[in-house]
């Protein structure tokens, strides 16, 4: 569980609610709590996503991430970023 937490960079997902309120504050708007939930899971996504696209050269110049050092498989990420896609969209 650590790896893909890792691997989607949870922690960094905190500034993404804020993103959202700023947008509709800007806009005029309410903020929606399912629209920054959904924020989060595309972002999580992106991050697995980013990080089975780049595994090769993950490899060779961070050997520690969760894909190159094996705590993670690539089918795995690849997986977990199209489960978080599905998810922020039904959100």
């Amino acid at each position: 569980m650590r790896a893909l937490l890792e691997l989607v960079r949870a922690p960094a997902a905190l500034s993404v609610p804020g993103d959202t309120m700023a947008g509709a504050a800007a806009a005029g708007r309410r903020p929606a709590p399912g629209l920054a939930l959904a924020s989060v899971l595309m972002y999580w996504s992106g991050m697995a996503l980013n990080d089975w696209a780049d595994r090769e050269a993950d490899a060779v110049e961070r050997p520690e991430r969760p894909i190159p050092s094996g705590r993670v498989r690539p089918g795995a990420a690849l997986g977990l970023a199209a489960a978080l896609t599905g998810a922020g969209l039904a959100v």
